[in-house]
Formats: C-alpha cells, structure tokens, sequence
C-alpha cells in the first residue's frame, strides 16, 4: 500500500512534464524561430475595428489578456498532460523517450461553480465545486491517497482551500493550467501573429516559445475577448494539449449528488 499523501508525488511528477516545457535555456526569446505568417505582434497588424487587435500587442500582454479573459467566462476545458521517460528498452545514453503518465481532465464552469474530473496514473477525481464548499469523490486509489475513505462511496465537502484540492492545483482551473504552463518562468514568451478566418470565427494564432525554440501554439479569439480555443505545446519531456468551448455559455450544472458527507 502506498501512503496517504502519494497523490502529491503523482500529480507532481505528470505535471513536471508541463513545468519543464517552461524549462529549457537558450537565447534571447526576441530570436524564436516563426513561420513568416506569425508576425504583426507589436501594433503593426492593421486592425480594422473589428477584431480586439491581440495580434497585435507583445507577449506579456498577450499572456495577461488571455488568461484575464480566460477567467472571466464560462468555458467547458479539456485536455491531456503526458510526461515523457526514459526508453527502458533503449541502448544507453540514446535519449530515446516513451510516453510516461498522463494527466486527463474535463472542466465545466467557472471558478466559483464548477465541475471537474480527473484521472492520472490509477487516481480518478470527481469534484463539484459551489462556491467554498467542494465535493469530491473519486476511486478507491483516490480514497487511499487523500485519506478520505467516504469518497468512494458518495461526495465529501471539503473546504476550496483545502490540501486535497491544492493537491490536484493548476487543473482544478482552466486560468490556473494555462499560468502554469505559459508563464511559470520568465524564458517563455508569447509571440502574437497572423489572424485565421472572418467574422466570429476569426482566431489569431499565437507562437509559444522557450528561449531560441518554439514549443507549442496557442490559438484565441481576434474577436471580442481574447478567450483561447487550443493550445497545444511539446518538448523531449513531454505534451500539453488543450481546447476549450462553450465560451461565455449557461452550462446549468447540477446540485451536487450522492453527497455522504456535507459541509
């Protein structure tokens, strides 16, 4: 049996492989490497009233409206998080990875009224927060690991704050996730740059960098609030996919059910 308080460790390690997406040294990010159609950051894109102009401010603005807009709005979020190990069946010193453990989510709502469900490695989360209270259940790993036996059975309240939530933190919120990854270390920049489609649906396209190398895409509304639609990032440590719907949408989410233990 492993101790009550493993979930730390476990979480910890998949999300390892998002934090060092942020890692890695290089130049100067003014130097990343961008297709030719990612350009126009720097308020030299012609807006024509329209559109709310992302593509064309810097990085850390970029960072600052997103994850603003990112928080204010309902969303449905999914996504995946996998860390990449080290080959066992590689000759030494390859370099050669495999898939490792993989963080899977879906998050309906907003901060404050939410749903959320979880799995990584053997640990299954379901969480339903209103307000301060959240219930949660989960599988009996999750039971072992939080030290809450009731969990298995139906939902147990437990405060917003508590270490049983911080555990599973940033993905217990889609602004939190998007932080962590994008701007957890000052190497990583935003570069805004060319804007797809017309109308509602236009998107600007956003390169994610990591000193001298792009890591990933980040894809937003060029419409209305910035609000991100993809993001997808990788690097020999692992994968970060994202996509978000439903901006903005009444997603009239349940009471919470079967709940065992109240707050």
């Amino acid at each position: 049996m492993r101790p009550r308080g493993g979930t730390v460790a476990l979480v910890g390690t998949a999300l390892a492989a998002v934090l060092t997406l942020t890692g890695c040294s290089g130049a100067d990010p003014a130097d990343v490497a961008v297709t030719p159609t990612a350009t126009g950051f720097g308020g030299q894109a012609p807006v024509d009233g329209s559109r709310n102009g992302i593509e064309t401010v810097d990085g850390p603005t970029a960072l600052r409206e997103v994850l603003r807009a990112a928080r204010s709005s309902s969303v449905v979020a999914t996504g995946t998080v996998t860390e990449l190990v080290p080959d066992p069946d590689a000759r030494e010193g390859s370099g050669d990875t495999v898939p490792g453990r993989t963080v899977r989510f879906t998050y309906r709502g907003v901060p404050d009224d939410s749903s959320l469900q979880l799995s990584v490695g053997g640990v299954t989360l379901d969480a339903r927060r209103r307000g301060d209270s959240v219930y949660v259940r989960g599988n009996a790993a999750f039971a072992e690991r939080t030290g809450l036996d009731e969990a298995t059975a139906g939902r147990v309240c437990v405060p917003a704050g508590s270490a049983t939530l911080r555990t599973f933190a940033p993905f217990t919120e889609p602004d939190d996730l998007l932080r962590t990854v994008l701007g957890a270390d000052g190497d990583v920049t935003l570069h805004p740059g060319a804007v797809s489609g017309t109308g509602e649906d236009a998107r600007a396209q956003v390169v994610v960098a990591s000193g001298s190398s792009p890591v990933g895409a980040l894809e937003v509304s060029a419409v209305g609030e910035p609000v991100p639609y993809t993001l997808s990032a990788a690097d020999g440590t692992g994968t970060v996919s994202m996509s978000f719907r439903s901006w903005g949408a009444d997603l009239e989410l349940p009471d919470p059910d079967d709940v065992v233990r109240a707050c």
